[in-house]
């Protein structure tokens, strides 16, 4: 006998309901285990023959099948994906799909995603030194940070650094990576030296008054270290030389940020409105590593504003 219930048992099921058999007296009669009728008596309340069939039937029709790529799945992905830089697999949690699911779509060309549009993939090499930044050799080692930092248990830890974009040197941007929420913030700074960029650091952090340490590189933008701990009184630690993974959650966001202002776009030429643009869509995201919490809602749960 097939598994499935057909249409004519449904109905002898909704007659002897209203008769008031029991459930096993209906098992019996239709030589059914008790857990079968069960099932299906909790497929719809009251029970309904025509209708428990129509979506038995539904739901079979679904079963092992991809979902259909409809015009509004498709226009949440491009945007998502493909404007908002959101990874298939964060697509894929939002929409209750796999995310395999999308990457087949991409592959078989039925979005107007690229695989440019996608997230890097692989392990990247250490950054090696390009010439054109000195760095200092002095400060707190990032060796004598608490140990109790490295694990994203406790809010108020951030990871510091800048990004400069074009061939000449120019503005930059500083950012600001909050450990635990991974809260992404970005400030525009006229110049890369630390006579511009300690006071962008000075003025975000007085705003924040749980922030505990800071961790930044060796460049010179962060000589002025002493005078950001005086006025704030947060100790800064300071990660080896050419070791980005040290400050990690700051150097993947930062790589996330150069999807939507690549390198050889000039900082000048981003406007205030299209940076908080972005710090928007970055900070909104769920993200899997913050079980699909945004950034924004976990670092506002926690940070103590003043």
């Amino acid at each position: 006998m097939s598994s499935s219930l057909s249409a004519h048992e449904r109905s002898v099921i909704e007659t002897m309901i209203k008769l008031n058999h029991s459930t096993r007296e209906i098992a019996r009669f239709l030589k059914r285990s008790p857990a079968t009728i069960t099932y299906e008596l909790n497929r719809i309340k009251p029970y309904n023959a025509q209708q428990a069939h129509h979506l038995a039937q539904c739901n079979r029709h679904k079963h092992g099948r991809h979902p259909t790529l409809t015009p509004e799945i498709s226009a949440f992905l491009n945007h998502h994906i493909g404007i908002l830089k959101w990874s298939p697999e964060t697509a894929a949690h939002v929409l209750g799909i796999a995310f395999k699911t999308i990457y087949n779509w991409i592959h078989h060309g039925l979005l107007k995603i690229k695989l440019s549009d996608l997230p890097d993939k692989g392990i990247r090499r250490k950054r090696q030194s390009d010439g054109r930044r000195r760095v200092f050799a002095h400060g707190r080692s990032i060796e004598k940070r608490p140990k109790a930092v490295q694990l994203r248990q406790e809010f108020g830890h951030f990871e510091v650094d800048t990004m400069q974009s074009g061939k000449t040197r120019g503005d930059v941007l500083v950012t600001i990576t909050e450990r635990l929420s991974r809260q992404h913030i970005m400030r525009h700074v006229s110049g890369r030296n630390s006579q511009a960029v300690t006071p962008a650091i000075i003025r975000f952090f007085k705003g924040i008054k749980n922030a505990k340490s800071i961790t930044v590189d060796h460049g010179r933008e962060f000589a002025k270290y002493d005078d950001i701990e005086e006025q704030l009184g947060i100790p800064m630690y300071f990660a080896h030389p050419y070791s980005p993974e040290e400050r990690g959650s700051n150097e993947v966001l930062n790589r996330y940020v150069r999807r939507f202002i690549p390198k050889e776009r000039k900082i000048e030429t981003i406007s205030q409105k299209e940076l908080d643009q972005i710090n928007h869509w970055i900070n909104a995201r769920p993200m899997k590593t913050l079980n699909w919490q945004s950034p924004r809602k976990v670092f506002q749960k926690h940070a103590v504003f003043g």
